[in-house]
């Protein structure tokens, strides 16, 4: 039960979902309709967004990782063609 406990903090997808139906709790927002279904409607709106915030900014890391790499490299060949 405990591996299964700290396996909630190393999936990032399962712990955005528990992390919005606590918030949802917490609020007591509801989309679209009352009751337990705009519950689960809130709750699974929730996760897109927060997943889909979350790729972009996975996806620019990786880009910004990416020109720094560019320019690093374009460094390095611009000190060994000054080298006689």
């Amino acid at each position: 039960m405990q591996r299964k406990f700290f396996y909630l903090f190393t999936c990032e997808y399962c712990l955005s979902h528990y992390v919005s139906a606590l918030f949802l709790a917490l609020s007591e927002f509801q989309l679209l309709l009352s009751g337990w279904r705009g519950y689960l409607i809130a709750g699974f709106a929730l996760v897109f967004v927060a997943n889909f915030y979350m790729s972009i900014f996975a996806l620019l890391r990786q880009a910004i990782k990416k020109e720094k790499v560019e320019i690093a490299v374009l460094q390095k060949e611009g000190e060994t063609d000054r080298k006689p």
